[in-house]
Protein backbone atom coordinates (compact mmCIF):
# COMPACT_ATOMS: atom_id res chain seq x y z
CA UNK A 1 0.00 0.00 0.00
CA UNK A 2 2.81 2.39 0.92
CA UNK A 3 4.50 1.68 -2.41
CA UNK A 4 1.23 2.41 -4.24
CA UNK A 5 0.89 5.74 -2.43
CA UNK A 6 4.50 6.67 -3.24
CA UNK A 7 3.95 5.65 -6.84
CA UNK A 8 0.79 7.77 -7.03
CA UNK A 9 2.57 10.76 -5.51
CA UNK A 10 5.43 10.29 -7.94
CA UNK A 11 2.98 10.20 -10.85
CA UNK A 12 1.38 13.43 -9.67
CA UNK A 13 4.80 15.09 -9.42
CA UNK A 14 5.64 13.93 -12.95
CA UNK A 15 2.33 15.25 -14.31
CA UNK A 16 2.81 18.60 -12.55
CA UNK A 17 6.34 18.73 -13.94
CA UNK A 18 5.06 18.07 -17.45
CA UNK A 19 2.38 20.77 -17.11
CA UNK A 20 4.88 23.33 -15.80
CA UNK A 21 7.33 22.41 -18.55
CA UNK A 22 4.63 22.77 -21.20
CA UNK A 23 3.68 26.17 -19.78
CA UNK A 24 7.25 27.42 -19.76
CA UNK A 25 7.82 26.23 -23.32
CA UNK A 26 4.56 27.42 -24.87
CA UNK A 27 3.59 30.43 -22.77
CA UNK A 28 6.87 32.25 -22.15
CA UNK A 29 8.02 32.75 -25.74
CA UNK A 30 8.14 36.56 -25.51
CA UNK A 31 9.90 36.32 -22.17
CA UNK A 32 12.58 34.16 -23.72
CA UNK A 33 13.01 36.57 -26.65
CA UNK A 34 13.33 39.48 -24.26
CA UNK A 35 15.88 37.57 -22.20
CA UNK A 36 17.94 37.04 -25.34
CA UNK A 37 17.86 40.75 -26.13
CA UNK A 38 16.01 40.31 -29.41
CA UNK A 39 13.59 42.81 -30.89
CA UNK A 40 9.98 41.65 -30.80
CA UNK A 41 7.38 42.88 -33.32
CA UNK A 42 3.70 42.89 -32.38
CA UNK A 43 0.76 43.97 -34.54
CA UNK A 44 -1.74 45.99 -32.50
CA UNK A 45 -5.28 46.13 -33.90
CA UNK A 46 -8.19 48.34 -32.88
CA UNK A 47 -11.46 46.69 -33.90
CA UNK A 48 -14.85 48.15 -34.78
CA UNK A 49 -18.07 46.59 -36.06
CA UNK A 50 -20.32 47.24 -39.05
CA UNK A 51 -23.33 44.97 -38.70
CA UNK A 52 -22.00 41.55 -37.78
CA UNK A 53 -18.58 42.14 -39.33
CA UNK A 54 -15.52 43.11 -37.28
CA UNK A 55 -12.98 45.35 -39.01
CA UNK A 56 -9.48 46.49 -38.15
CA UNK A 57 -10.16 50.18 -37.76
CA UNK A 58 -6.65 50.90 -36.45
CA UNK A 59 -3.31 49.18 -37.09
CA UNK A 60 0.01 49.82 -35.37
CA UNK A 61 3.26 47.92 -35.24
CA UNK A 62 4.79 47.80 -31.75
CA UNK A 63 8.48 46.89 -31.88
CA UNK A 64 10.54 46.68 -28.70
CA UNK A 65 13.65 45.18 -27.16
CA UNK A 66 15.38 45.52 -23.79
CA UNK A 67 17.46 48.70 -23.45
CA UNK A 68 16.48 49.94 -26.91
CA UNK A 69 13.97 52.47 -28.21
CA UNK A 70 10.33 51.42 -28.35
CA UNK A 71 9.00 51.87 -31.88
CA UNK A 72 5.35 52.51 -32.73
CA UNK A 73 4.54 52.66 -36.44
CA UNK A 74 1.01 53.52 -37.55
CA UNK A 75 -0.11 51.61 -40.65
CA UNK A 76 -2.89 53.34 -42.64
CA UNK A 77 -5.84 51.01 -43.16
CA UNK A 78 -6.30 52.24 -46.76
CA UNK A 79 -2.88 51.05 -47.95
CA UNK A 80 -3.20 49.05 -51.18
CA UNK A 81 -1.68 45.63 -50.53
CA UNK A 82 -1.75 42.10 -51.92
CA UNK A 83 -3.56 39.59 -49.72
CA UNK A 84 -3.09 35.83 -49.61
CA UNK A 85 -5.68 35.35 -52.37
CA UNK A 86 -3.37 37.26 -54.72
CA UNK A 87 -5.78 40.17 -55.16
CA UNK A 88 -5.11 43.78 -54.23
CA UNK A 89 -7.24 45.22 -51.43
CA UNK A 90 -7.18 47.88 -48.76
CA UNK A 91 -5.10 46.68 -45.83
CA UNK A 92 -8.05 46.57 -43.44
CA UNK A 93 -9.62 43.86 -45.63
CA UNK A 94 -6.97 41.45 -44.33
CA UNK A 95 -8.64 41.19 -40.92
CA UNK A 96 -12.13 40.97 -42.41
CA UNK A 97 -11.06 38.11 -44.69
CA UNK A 98 -8.74 36.14 -42.42
CA UNK A 99 -8.79 37.59 -38.93
CA UNK A 100 -5.73 38.64 -36.94
CA UNK A 101 -3.59 35.87 -38.45
CA UNK A 102 -4.00 37.13 -42.01
CA UNK A 103 -3.63 40.75 -40.87
CA UNK A 104 -0.36 39.87 -39.13
CA UNK A 105 0.99 37.98 -42.16
CA UNK A 106 -0.03 40.75 -44.55
CA UNK A 107 1.74 43.41 -42.49
CA UNK A 108 4.82 41.20 -42.20
CA UNK A 109 4.91 40.85 -46.00
CA UNK A 110 4.36 44.57 -46.53
CA UNK A 111 7.14 45.63 -44.17
CA UNK A 112 9.53 42.76 -44.88
CA UNK A 113 9.96 41.80 -41.23
CA UNK A 114 8.86 39.01 -38.93
CA UNK A 115 5.66 39.87 -37.03
CA UNK A 116 4.97 36.79 -34.89
CA UNK A 117 2.50 38.28 -32.40
CA UNK A 118 -0.70 40.31 -32.36
CA UNK A 119 -2.97 42.07 -29.87
CA UNK A 120 -6.50 43.08 -30.91
CA UNK A 121 -8.57 45.38 -28.71
CA UNK A 122 -12.21 46.29 -29.36
CA UNK A 123 -13.85 49.59 -28.55
CA UNK A 124 -15.24 48.37 -25.23
CA UNK A 125 -11.76 47.33 -24.14
CA UNK A 126 -10.33 50.68 -25.19
CA UNK A 127 -12.93 52.53 -23.11
CA UNK A 128 -12.19 50.33 -20.10
CA UNK A 129 -8.45 51.01 -20.51
CA UNK A 130 -8.93 54.79 -20.38
CA UNK A 131 -11.49 54.63 -17.56
CA UNK A 132 -9.13 52.43 -15.54
CA UNK A 133 -6.41 55.06 -15.93
CA UNK A 134 -8.89 57.69 -14.70
CA UNK A 135 -8.77 60.23 -17.54
CA UNK A 136 -6.49 61.57 -20.26
CA UNK A 137 -5.75 65.25 -20.94
CA UNK A 138 -5.62 66.31 -24.61
CA UNK A 139 -5.50 69.71 -26.31
CA UNK A 140 -7.98 69.68 -29.21
CA UNK A 141 -6.96 71.89 -32.13
CA UNK A 142 -10.37 72.38 -33.78
CA UNK A 143 -14.06 71.60 -33.30
CA UNK A 144 -14.86 67.97 -34.08
CA UNK A 145 -18.44 67.13 -35.07
CA UNK A 146 -19.49 63.94 -36.85
CA UNK A 147 -22.46 61.54 -36.95
CA UNK A 148 -22.56 57.97 -38.28
CA UNK A 149 -25.77 56.00 -37.76
CA UNK A 150 -24.29 52.92 -39.45
CA UNK A 151 -21.67 52.44 -36.73
CA UNK A 152 -22.28 49.87 -33.98
CA UNK A 153 -23.18 51.55 -31.71
CA UNK A 154 -24.17 54.73 -33.68
CA UNK A 155 -21.42 57.35 -33.52
CA UNK A 156 -22.13 60.95 -32.50
CA UNK A 157 -19.08 63.16 -31.98
CA UNK A 158 -19.22 66.74 -30.70
CA UNK A 159 -15.89 67.85 -29.20
CA UNK A 160 -14.98 71.51 -28.78
CA UNK A 161 -11.46 72.95 -29.23
CA UNK A 162 -9.21 73.53 -26.25
CA UNK A 163 -7.68 71.43 -23.48
CA UNK A 164 -10.01 68.58 -22.62
CA UNK A 165 -10.11 65.84 -19.99
CA UNK A 166 -11.31 62.68 -21.71
CA UNK A 167 -12.85 59.58 -20.20
CA UNK A 168 -13.04 56.31 -22.13
CA UNK A 169 -16.06 57.30 -24.24
CA UNK A 170 -14.77 60.73 -25.28
CA UNK A 171 -11.25 59.33 -25.93
CA UNK A 172 -12.77 56.81 -28.31
CA UNK A 173 -14.70 59.54 -30.11
CA UNK A 174 -11.51 61.61 -30.40
CA UNK A 175 -9.52 58.84 -32.10
CA UNK A 176 -12.39 57.74 -34.36
CA UNK A 177 -13.07 61.20 -35.79
CA UNK A 178 -11.86 61.56 -39.39
CA UNK A 179 -12.80 65.05 -40.59
CA UNK A 180 -11.35 66.66 -43.72
CA UNK A 181 -7.90 65.11 -43.26
CA UNK A 182 -9.34 61.57 -43.36
CA UNK A 183 -7.42 58.58 -42.08
CA UNK A 184 -4.02 60.31 -41.91
CA UNK A 185 -5.42 63.04 -39.66
CA UNK A 186 -6.99 60.36 -37.50
CA UNK A 187 -3.62 58.61 -37.22
CA UNK A 188 -2.07 61.88 -35.96
CA UNK A 189 -4.73 62.07 -33.25
CA UNK A 190 -4.23 58.41 -32.34
CA UNK A 191 -0.51 59.02 -31.85
CA UNK A 192 -1.22 62.16 -29.81
CA UNK A 193 -3.61 60.25 -27.55
CA UNK A 194 -1.21 57.34 -27.28
CA UNK A 195 1.55 59.69 -26.14
CA UNK A 196 -0.79 61.04 -23.45
CA UNK A 197 -1.72 57.50 -22.35
CA UNK A 198 1.95 56.57 -22.06
CA UNK A 199 2.86 59.71 -20.14
CA UNK A 200 -0.12 59.74 -17.78
CA UNK A 201 -0.85 56.07 -17.38
CA UNK A 202 2.10 53.82 -18.20
CA UNK A 203 5.48 55.44 -17.81
CA UNK A 204 6.85 55.43 -14.28
CA UNK A 205 3.86 53.46 -12.93
CA UNK A 206 4.75 50.82 -10.39
CA UNK A 207 4.79 47.23 -11.59
CA UNK A 208 1.82 46.16 -9.43
CA UNK A 209 -0.33 48.87 -11.03
CA UNK A 210 0.74 47.73 -14.48
CA UNK A 211 -0.13 44.12 -13.69
CA UNK A 212 -3.56 45.22 -12.43
CA UNK A 213 -4.13 47.21 -15.64
CA UNK A 214 -3.16 44.21 -17.77
CA UNK A 215 -5.54 41.95 -15.85
CA UNK A 216 -8.35 44.52 -16.25
CA UNK A 217 -8.15 44.75 -20.04
CA UNK A 218 -7.08 41.15 -20.72
CA UNK A 219 -10.70 39.89 -21.08
CA UNK A 220 -11.17 42.37 -23.94
CA UNK A 221 -8.09 41.26 -25.86
CA UNK A 222 -7.67 38.83 -28.72
CA UNK A 223 -4.00 37.83 -28.72
CA UNK A 224 -1.56 34.98 -29.17
CA UNK A 225 0.38 36.24 -26.13
CA UNK A 226 -0.05 34.74 -22.69
CA UNK A 227 -0.91 36.79 -19.63
CA UNK A 228 2.70 36.40 -18.46
CA UNK A 229 3.90 37.72 -21.82
CA UNK A 230 1.68 40.77 -21.40
CA UNK A 231 3.19 41.37 -17.97
CA UNK A 232 6.66 41.21 -19.55
CA UNK A 233 5.70 43.72 -22.25
CA UNK A 234 4.15 46.10 -19.73
CA UNK A 235 7.31 45.87 -17.65
CA UNK A 236 9.43 46.91 -20.64
CA UNK A 237 7.17 49.81 -21.65
CA UNK A 238 6.83 51.24 -18.14
CA UNK A 239 10.61 51.61 -17.87
CA UNK A 240 11.02 53.67 -21.07
CA UNK A 241 11.27 57.47 -21.22
CA UNK A 242 9.20 59.31 -23.85
CA UNK A 243 12.40 60.42 -25.55
CA UNK A 244 13.10 56.76 -26.26
CA UNK A 245 9.72 56.11 -27.89
CA UNK A 246 9.77 56.64 -31.65
CA UNK A 247 6.53 57.11 -33.59
CA UNK A 248 6.06 57.19 -37.34
CA UNK A 249 3.51 56.45 -40.07
CA UNK A 250 3.97 54.28 -43.15
CA UNK A 251 4.02 56.76 -46.09
CA UNK A 252 1.51 56.42 -48.90
CA UNK A 253 0.36 58.31 -51.99
CA UNK A 254 -3.42 58.79 -52.54
CA UNK A 255 -4.63 57.02 -55.70
CA UNK A 256 -8.05 56.16 -57.14
CA UNK A 257 -8.41 52.84 -58.96
CA UNK A 258 -11.78 51.67 -60.32
CA UNK A 259 -13.48 54.44 -58.30
CA UNK A 260 -11.93 53.16 -55.06
CA UNK A 261 -9.61 55.43 -53.05
CA UNK A 262 -6.38 53.86 -51.75
CA UNK A 263 -3.01 54.86 -50.39
CA UNK A 264 -0.24 53.42 -52.56
CA UNK A 265 2.74 52.54 -50.31
CA UNK A 266 5.84 54.63 -50.97
CA UNK A 267 8.06 51.58 -51.02
CA UNK A 268 11.52 53.18 -50.95
CA UNK A 269 10.64 55.54 -48.08
CA UNK A 270 8.92 52.70 -46.21
CA UNK A 271 11.96 50.43 -46.56
CA UNK A 272 14.27 53.17 -45.28
CA UNK A 273 11.95 53.77 -42.31
CA UNK A 274 11.86 50.07 -41.35
CA UNK A 275 15.61 49.68 -41.83
CA UNK A 276 16.35 52.69 -39.61
CA UNK A 277 13.75 52.27 -36.86
CA UNK A 278 13.61 48.48 -36.53
CA UNK A 279 16.79 47.05 -38.01
CA UNK A 280 18.96 49.90 -36.76
CA UNK A 281 20.62 50.59 -40.12
CA UNK A 282 20.45 53.55 -42.48
CA UNK A 283 19.89 52.69 -46.13
CA UNK A 284 21.75 54.60 -48.79
CA UNK A 285 19.80 56.23 -51.58
CA UNK A 286 21.04 56.77 -55.16
CA UNK A 287 20.95 60.53 -54.59
CA UNK A 288 23.83 60.04 -52.12
CA UNK A 289 26.02 58.30 -54.73
CA UNK A 290 28.24 60.11 -57.25
CA UNK A 291 29.42 58.24 -60.34
CA UNK A 292 31.91 58.94 -63.13
CA UNK A 293 30.87 57.10 -66.32
CA UNK A 294 33.39 56.10 -69.01
CA UNK A 295 32.97 54.50 -72.43
CA UNK A 296 35.32 51.51 -72.46
CA UNK A 297 33.92 49.58 -75.43
CA UNK A 298 33.67 52.14 -78.26
CA UNK A 299 29.90 51.92 -78.69
CA UNK A 300 28.67 55.33 -79.79
CA UNK A 301 27.13 57.45 -76.98
CA UNK A 302 27.15 54.55 -74.50
CA UNK A 303 28.56 56.74 -71.70
CA UNK A 304 25.97 59.48 -72.31
CA UNK A 305 23.05 57.04 -72.44
CA UNK A 306 24.28 55.34 -69.26
CA UNK A 307 24.62 58.71 -67.52
CA UNK A 308 21.05 59.64 -68.50
CA UNK A 309 19.83 56.25 -67.25
CA UNK A 310 21.51 56.78 -63.87
CA UNK A 311 20.36 60.38 -63.49
CA UNK A 312 16.78 59.26 -64.11
CA UNK A 313 17.25 56.99 -61.09
CA UNK A 314 18.57 59.84 -58.90
CA UNK A 315 22.31 59.04 -59.08
CA UNK A 316 24.66 62.02 -59.24
CA UNK A 317 26.77 61.74 -62.39
CA UNK A 318 29.73 64.09 -62.19
CA UNK A 319 31.75 62.95 -65.23
CA UNK A 320 30.94 61.48 -68.66
CA UNK A 321 33.84 60.68 -71.02
CA UNK A 322 35.69 58.09 -73.08
CA UNK A 323 38.04 55.79 -71.22
CA UNK A 324 41.71 55.69 -72.20
CA UNK A 325 40.96 52.62 -74.36
CA UNK A 326 37.94 50.87 -75.88
CA UNK A 327 39.39 47.44 -75.15
CA UNK A 328 37.80 46.76 -71.75
CA UNK A 329 36.80 43.08 -71.76
CA UNK A 330 34.24 43.59 -68.94
CA UNK A 331 32.14 46.31 -67.37
CA UNK A 332 33.75 47.46 -64.14
CA UNK A 333 32.59 49.40 -61.10
CA UNK A 334 35.63 50.79 -59.31
CA UNK A 335 35.01 51.52 -55.63
CA UNK A 336 36.56 54.79 -54.46
CA UNK A 337 34.66 55.21 -51.17
CA UNK A 338 32.01 52.71 -50.05
CA UNK A 339 31.36 49.12 -51.16
CA UNK A 340 27.66 49.48 -50.28
CA UNK A 341 27.35 52.26 -52.86
CA UNK A 342 28.90 50.00 -55.50
CA UNK A 343 26.38 47.28 -54.72
CA UNK A 344 23.49 49.74 -55.14
CA UNK A 345 24.86 50.87 -58.51
CA UNK A 346 25.40 47.28 -59.62
CA UNK A 347 21.81 46.32 -58.70
CA UNK A 348 20.47 49.34 -60.64
CA UNK A 349 22.08 48.43 -63.95
CA UNK A 350 19.91 46.58 -66.53
CA UNK A 351 22.21 43.54 -66.37
CA UNK A 352 23.71 43.63 -62.85
CA UNK A 353 25.63 40.35 -63.16
CA UNK A 354 27.68 41.73 -66.05
CA UNK A 355 29.21 44.51 -63.93
CA UNK A 356 32.22 43.45 -61.83
CA UNK A 357 32.99 45.38 -58.65
CA UNK A 358 36.72 45.96 -58.09
CA UNK A 359 39.05 48.08 -56.00
CA UNK A 360 41.48 50.56 -57.60
CA UNK A 361 44.35 48.14 -56.89
CA UNK A 362 42.63 45.32 -58.77
CA UNK A 363 42.45 47.51 -61.87
CA UNK A 364 45.56 49.51 -61.25
CA UNK A 365 46.79 49.60 -64.87
CA UNK A 366 43.61 51.34 -65.99
CA UNK A 367 42.82 53.22 -62.80
CA UNK A 368 46.01 55.25 -62.92
CA UNK A 369 44.75 56.92 -66.10
CA UNK A 370 41.04 57.07 -65.17
CA UNK A 371 41.91 58.73 -61.86
CA UNK A 372 43.19 61.79 -63.65
CA UNK A 373 39.80 62.20 -65.42
CA UNK A 374 37.72 61.67 -62.29
CA UNK A 375 36.55 64.63 -60.17
CA UNK A 376 37.59 64.69 -56.53
CA UNK A 377 34.93 63.29 -54.20
CA UNK A 378 33.51 60.79 -56.71
CA UNK A 379 32.28 57.57 -55.07
CA UNK A 380 32.41 55.19 -58.03
CA UNK A 381 33.81 54.83 -61.52
CA UNK A 382 31.67 52.91 -64.01
CA UNK A 383 33.45 51.72 -67.14
CA UNK A 384 31.18 50.29 -69.85
CA UNK A 385 33.04 47.26 -71.20
CA UNK A 386 32.48 44.66 -73.92
CA UNK A 387 28.79 44.02 -74.69
CA UNK A 388 27.47 46.70 -72.35
CA UNK A 389 24.89 49.19 -73.63
CA UNK A 390 21.80 51.01 -72.44
CA UNK A 391 18.87 50.60 -74.82
CA UNK A 392 17.43 53.85 -76.07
Amino acid sequence: MRKQILFALGAVVVVIGIVIGWYLITQRHVGRLVAQGKRTNILVLGLDKVGNTSRSDTMMLLSLAPEEDVVLISIPRDLRVELQDGDLHKLNAAYAKGGATQARKTVAGLLGIDVPFYIALDYAGFEHLIDHLGSITITVDEAMKYDDERADPPLHIDIQPGTQTFDGKSSLEYVRYRGETGDLGRIDRQQKLLSAILQEGFLNSDYDSMRKLVRTINPYLQTNLSLVDLYDLAKIVRGVDMEHIQMATIPGTPVTIDDVSYLEPQVADMERMIAHMIRGIDLLTPSEISVAVFNGNGTRMVASRTADYLRARDFEVDKVANAETFDYDKTYIIVLTDMAKAQILQATLPQPSEATIVSPDELSAHYTTLQSYTPEGTDLILVAGKGFDISE
